[in-house]
């Protein structure tokens, strides 16, 4: 066996052994902490071409990916904000409330944004879309925001964000979007985080990249929700509060995993290319489709359209 069999072979294995053990809630693997690590190709590239035996430049390359892979699992950079994290936020403020409250210690290569949305004058907003379009970052959307329509929080060192609102009568569509793709010190760090208004049917419009992205979704009414992203670690779950939910998927090299009630019926419109689909008490249909058990049944239901590449997706129930 070739020695670059060996090399490729431990990397792949490695790579789809964190996804399992990420889907499996046994650590927190970040596929973007692995991408900032992109400079080592050119250090495995450079051994490549060192006139040295071919079993010492394999043994340095497996050992160069074993260190990615662990930095990938157990970095601090994690997706899941701890503690007080964000009274950490770092740099400059920007801030379009006139909240002057939030205390923060920063350092020079970050910026942090904060964006919060009101409904105007008389208006009473009852559906709202949000477009949030970024390069490459790490989101979570998991807490309620009473006080305001949306309530958006992040810092970054490659990028500034801008933000708009449009009303018409008691509908709003609010555009969230990162601009520029150039980091302080050769490490690119964007983390935000997402707070909806519970009250509001929402349709959420996401081009994110390369990205993790988790939702814990169960307090909104969601009624779309769009993600357009590259290679992405996807986690979502789906509350009951509508009827019907819709989730249009495009990603190519993606992890996701979309936990719905019990009780919900759930159809998934496959069209994909080397993409495992996990999908326990499901059968397909003479449409090509795949259904649950109780889809016709259900009053709840949520209809999944993946387009999709060298991809994993996981439904589960709770």
């Amino acid at each position: 066996m070739e020695n670059r069999n060996i090399f490729w072979g431990i990397l792949l294995v490695g790579i789809g052994s964190l996804f399992i053990l990420d889907n499996m809630d046994l650590i927190n693997f970040s596929f973007s902490a692995l991408v900032d690590l992109w400079p080592l190709l050119l250090v495995v590239w450079g051994m490549s071409l060192l006139p040295i035996k071919p079993i010492y430049k394999t043994v340095v390359n497996i050992l160069i990916v074993v260190v990615a892979l662990f930095y990938a699992a157990t970095s601090d950079d994690t997706f899941w904000w701890e503690g007080d994290v964000m009274n950490h936020i770092k740099n400059n403020v920007h801030n379009n409330s006139n909240d002057s409250s939030n205390d923060y210690e920063y350092t020079e290569d970050e910026t942090y944004y904060s964006f919060e949305f009101d409904q105007e004058g008389d208006s009473v907003i009852s559906e709202a879309k949000l477009n949030l379009n970024v390069a490459a970052a790490k989101f979570h959307i998991d807490e309620e925001t009473m006080e305001h329509i949306i309530s958006f929080d992040a810092y970054s060192n490659f990028g500034s964000y801008n933000s708009n609102m449009v009303t018409n009568g008691s509908k709003a569509e609010i555009f969230i979007n990162s601009e520029g793709n150039v980091s302080h010190n050769g490490s690119n760090s964007n983390r935000a985080s997402v707070k909806l208004n519970p009250d509001i049917i929402w349709d959420l419009d996401f081009e994110v990249g390369a990205a993790d992205l988790r939702g814990d979704l169960r307090k909104f009414k969601i009624r779309n929700m769009y993600i357009e992203g590259g290679a992405s670690a996807i986690k979502l779950k789906l509350g009951d509060r509508l009827e019907e939910t819709t989730i249009k998927l495009s990603a190519a090299a993606a992890s996701i995993k979309i936990d719905i009630p019990e009780e919900a019926g759930c159809k998934v419109v496959a069209e994909s290319f080397l993409v495992d689909l996990d999908l326990k008490n499901f059968t397909k249909n003479t449409d090509g489709d795949y259904v649950s058990h109780n889809y016709l049944k259900s009053k709840q239901k949520v209809i999944i359209d993946l387009e999709a590449a060298i991809s994993k997706l996981k439904i589960s129930r709770y």
